[in-house]
């Protein structure tokens, strides 16, 4: 899958294998559950670049990755990539508007647990669209070129107002 795909590293760039892509890949929630040791960490580049014939080089930038995992998505396969703009999904989760609404500190123990919840909301709402539609990737707004993708923010925005729905 990786024989055709570079990584930009500075001005170089370097063939994957496999286990180089393996190496670089962060594992599944270490960006989220760990920003801390993810920051310090030594800086790798995470844009992949697929040169495939039927698509000029495919750009797919890891960092900007919602749903999904890298490794799984196969230019050649013309998996279906869903793109999102998490600020306007966030901004209609009722524990973010609380957060907005009430101007709660960051420092504070109830903007973390609003935080949570609003986190916990939006991951279940994409997830429900990305496997609801058979997308291999979701990725943020401009974290792909060269690729055919659809527009799931409305979607996704749906799913938040219908778990609301649930509880």
């Amino acid at each position: 899958m990786f024989r055709n795909a570079r990584i930009l590293m500075g001005l170089s760039l370097a063939l994957v294998t496999p286990s180089l892509a393996q190496a670089v890949e962060p594992a599944p929630g270490e960006v989220a559950g760990n920003v801390a040791s993810y920051l310090a960490a030594p800086a790798q580049s995470s844009l992949l670049v697929y040169d495939q014939p039927f698509q000029d080089n495919v750009e797919l930038d890891k960092d900007k990755i919602r749903y999904g995992k890298a490794s799984d998505f196969d230019p050649k396969k013309k998996h279906k990539v869903g793109t999102i703009r998490s600020k306007d999904i966030y901004l209609e989760i009722p524990a973010y508007q609380t957060i907005i609404k009430e101007k709660i500190s960051k420092d504070s123990a109830r903007w973390r647990i609003l935080m949570e919840e609003a986190t916990k909301v939006y991951k279940k709402a994409v997830k429900k669209v990305a496997k609801d539609g058979s997308f291999v990737l979701v990725v943020e707004e401009g974290g792909i070129s060269g690729y055919t993708t659809t527009d799931l923010t409305n979607l996704v925005i749906e799913a938040v107002e219908g778990q609301g729905d649930d509880e």
